[in-house]
């Protein structure tokens, strides 16, 4: 199942440069900054090349990057897991 949250398109630029320039709403965006323990807020995006252009030449979209990373085992929980090992 796809939940991606769209929230723009782009263009590769024509100059021949690895470049991409893309335009987002702001009210496609605004509740999904998020605070880090500096301060700031911060707007995790994701830039994808599409299969094919649209109609209106668009060739890359972008997309809410909501990627979560996995809380790492303690050694505990390792030890745990391992208990019924025959070995």
């Amino acid at each position: 199942m796809n939940n991606k949250k769209y929230v723009g398109k782009g263009k590769q630029a024509q100059n021949g440069a690895e470049l991409v320039n893309f335009s987002i709403a702001e009210s496609k965006i605004k509740d999904f900054f998020k605070e880090h323990k500096n301060g700031e807020r911060y707007l995790a995006l994701t830039i994808g090349k599409m299969r094919e252009a649209d109609m209106y030449g668009n060739t890359h979209t972008v997309f809410i990057d909501e990627f979560v990373p996995s809380k790492p085992q303690t050694k505990q929980e390792v030890v745990e897991e391992n208990a019924d090992l025959p070995f």
